[in-house]
């Protein structure tokens, strides 16, 4: 059964999320990708490009980062629901642009060894209006 987090137990998710959107900003490639789990499954559905292997989404942020393309958003709360060694980690973007989206972020991880790695993203626009 999930248990959903709150309080200091969010601590390690909030984390991780800080140390993405830092690598995100900062463009540091490497530090990104060290937040995906190490094998060559990792997943990435949503507004651009559907990226199933480590190659194609490296690749996809590393065209991001020399394409220039900027992507502001105010971050909603996160919520967290924890699943022994994994968790789903829920929350909103809206984006910053001439026409306001909402956006929905949904983010799979699991526990390596004490570090939590990103298995799974997917970003979808919200049928929600921004407000």
């Amino acid at each position: 059964m999930p248990i959903k987090l709150t309080d200091d137990a969010l601590a390690p998710f909030l984390e991780l999320m800080k140390k993405y959107d830092h690598y995100m900003t900062n463009r540091d490639l490497e530090s990104l990708m060290s937040l995906f789990v190490h094998d060559d499954e990792p997943h990435s559905f949503g507004l651009h490009r559907d990226l199933s292997s480590r190659v194609a989404l490296k690749n996809r942020f590393k065209e991001y980062f020399e394409n220039n393309e900027v992507f502001e958003a105010e971050k909603g709360e996160p919520t967290v629901f924890l699943f022994g060694e994994a968790a789903c980690i829920c929350t909103t973007l809206k984006a910053k642009a001439d026409i306001p989206v909402k956006i929905r972020v949904t983010v799979f991880v699991e526990n390596h060894s004490g570090e939590w790695l990103i298995r799974h993203q997917h970003l979808s626009r919200s049928p929600e209006l921004v407000e």
